[in-house]
C-alpha cells in the first residue's frame, strides 16, 4: 500500500507526467473547432444566421466529468464587412474599427458574454477559403482582472453548406425573441418565457426585459404571444401594432393598471392578466369586444370588478382570490359565460370566501365552475349549484364540504366531479 502511495507522490509532483495526463484528458473529454462562414451573423451568441457579414467562428467544447456543470463551452466570434480587411502579416488591434470580436462562456448553469476583449490578430495566409490566424486574446472577468481568452492559430476552412444543414422550420412557433425579429414574417407565435428567465440570470434580477421587447410590433402576423414571467410594468412600445393576435400571455407581472393600449388589439379573444397588481378594472374594457376569455386570477381586487360585465362575449372568467364572499347579480350580463373560476388559495389576503352564489342562476350557458377554496365554512354544497342544469364539471377542492353529502342525482350532466 505504500508502495502505492510512493509513486503517486511521484507521478503527482512529475511534470512532463502531469502534462502527457492533461492533454489525454484534454483530447478524450473535448473539442475544438472552426468556421468560416460566409453571408452571416451573430446573434446573442446563441445562433449564427444569414445576414451581410462573413464570420471567422472559434468553438472549444468540454464534458469532463467531477465538475459542477455537465458541460462548459466557449465561441469566439470574428465579424467582418469583408475577409479582406484583414490585411496579410500585420497584427490588428482588438478593439478594431475594421471588425467585430464577440465571445460568450457558457456551462450548464452559466451564459455570459466576455468583456473587454482586448489583444491582437493577425491574419498569415491570404487564402480566400481557409484564411489561417493567429490570435492573442484577453478579457476582463468579474473580478475586473484581465484573463486569457485564445492564444493558438487556427485555419478556418470555409463551411458553404453550413445553413443548409443548420437552417430550421419552426413552423410558425418561435421562442427566441431575437431569432424571431430576424424573419417576422414567419411568426406564429412567440412564447418568450424561457427567454425572460435566461435574461434575467444573464443580466441580473433588476435588469428588467429585454429592450428588444420594443420591437415586438414588427411582428406583424403574431396571433399567439406570451410575455409570461418578463418582469414588465408597463407593455413594451408597438404591441398595439399587432392587429392579428388573439391569445396574449401577461401573467406573473408587475402590471399595477390596466393596460390601455389593449384595446388597439381588435382581433384579441384570450387575455391572461393573473398574478399582477391590478387593483381595478376599467369601464373602458368594454371596448375589446372579441375577447372571449379573461384571467384575473391573484390580483389586488377588493371588490368584483363590475366593468368585466360589458364584455357580453364572455365565454369564460377566472376572479381568484377576488376578495369575494357575494357573486353580484351584475353578472347575469355574461349571458354567454360557460366557465367560471372562483377559486380561493388558503393563505392569500384576497381569499374568496363565498356565502352567497344565487347569481349563478342567471348564467344559462355555465358548464363549467371551479369553488376550490372559495366557499365559506359550509358542509353542504350550495343550493343554487344543484340548479345549474347544464353544469359538467365542478371542483370544490379544499373546502370544508361533506363531499359524501353531494347529491350527484341532482346533477344529471355532471361529468367531472373534484372533491
Amino acid at each position: 500500500m505504500w508502495l502505492a502511495c510512493i509513486f503517486l507522490v511521484i507521478l503527482v509532483s512529475c511534470k512532463p507526467l502531469k502534462r502527457a495526463y492533461k492533454r489525454t484528458i484534454h483530447r478524450q473529454y473535448s473539442r475544438t473547432q472552426t468556421a468560416y462562414l460566409w453571408q452571416a451573423d451573430v446573434i446573442g451568441g446563441t445562433e449564427l444566421d444569414t445576414g451581410r457579414f462573413e464570420v471567422l467562428h472559434y468553438r472549444y467544447f468540454s464534458n469532463r466529468p467531477h465538475i459542477s456543470d455537465t458541460w462548459y463551452e466557449k465561441e469566439v466570434f470574428v465579424r467582418l464587412k469583408q475577409l479582406i480587411d484583414l490585411p496579410v502579416g500585420q497584427a490588428m488591434p482588438v478593439p478594431n474599427a475594421a471588425f467585430a470580436v464577440i465571445g460568450f462562456d457558457r456551462a450548464t448553469w452559466h451564459f455570459e458574454q466576455f468583456a473587454g476583449i482586448a489583444g491582437t490578430i493577425t491574419r498569415l495566409n491570404n487564402s480566400r477559403t481557409q484564411p489561417r490566424l493567429r490570435f492573442d486574446l484577453q478579457y476582463v472577468n468579474w473580478k475586473k482582472k484581465r484573463q486569457p481568452l485564445l492564444r493558438h492559430t487556427f485555419t478556418f476552412r470555409l463551411d458553404s453548406t453550413y445553413f443548409e444543414r443548420t437552417r430550421k422550420d419552426y413552423k410558425g412557433q418561435y421562442d427566441d425573441l431575437r431569432l424571431a425579429l430576424k424573419e417576422p414574417a414567419k411568426v406564429k407565435s412567440l412564447d418568450l418565457v424561457t427567454y425572460a428567465i435566461q435574461y434575467e440570470k444573464r443580466n441580473g434580477r433588476d435588469s428588467g426585459p429585454d429592450t428588444l421587447y420594443s420591437r415586438l410590433g414588427e411582428l406583424y402576423n403574431l396571433d399567439s404571444l406570451s410575455l409570461h414571467l418578463s418582469d414588465l410594468k408597463s407593455l413594451p412600445e408597438g404591441i398595439g401594432k399587432l392587429k392579428r393576435l388573439k391569445k396574449l400571455d401577461l401573467g406573473y407581472n408587475d402590471l399595477t393598471e390596466f393596460p390601455v393600449v389593449l384595446y388597439q388589439l381588435d382581433s384579441l379573444q384570450e387575455l391572461n392578466l393573473e398574478c399582477n397588481q391590478l387593483d381595478s378594472i376599467p369601464k373602458a374594457v368594454r371596448q375589446m369586444k372579441s375577447l372571449r376569455r379573461l384571467n384575473l386570477n391573484d390580483n389586488h381586487l377588493l371588490e368584483y370588478p363590475a366593468a368585466v360585465n360589458g364584455l357580453t362575449g364572455l365565454r369564460e372568467l377566472h376572479l381568484g382570490n377576488a376578495n369575494l364572499s357575494v357573486v353580484p347579480a351584475s353578472i347575469g350580463r355574461l349571458q354567454h359565460l360557460e366557465k367560471l373560476g372562483l377559486r380561493g388559495f388558503w393563505n392569500s389576503k384576497r381569499r374568496n370566501q363565498l356565502e352567497n352564489l344565487d347569481a349563478l342562476l342567471a348564467l344559462p350557458q355555465l358548464r363549467s365552475l371551479d369553488l376550490r377554496g372559495g366557499l365559506a365554512d359550509s358542509v353542504r354544497l350550495p343550493e343554487p349549484i344543484y340548479q345549474l342544469h347544464k353544469l359538467e364539471e365542478l371542483n370544490v377542492e379544499w373546502n370544508s364540504l361533506d363531499s359524501t353529502a353531494i347529491d350527484l342525482r341532482r346533477l344529471p350532466k355532471l361529468r367531472k366531479l373534484e372533491r
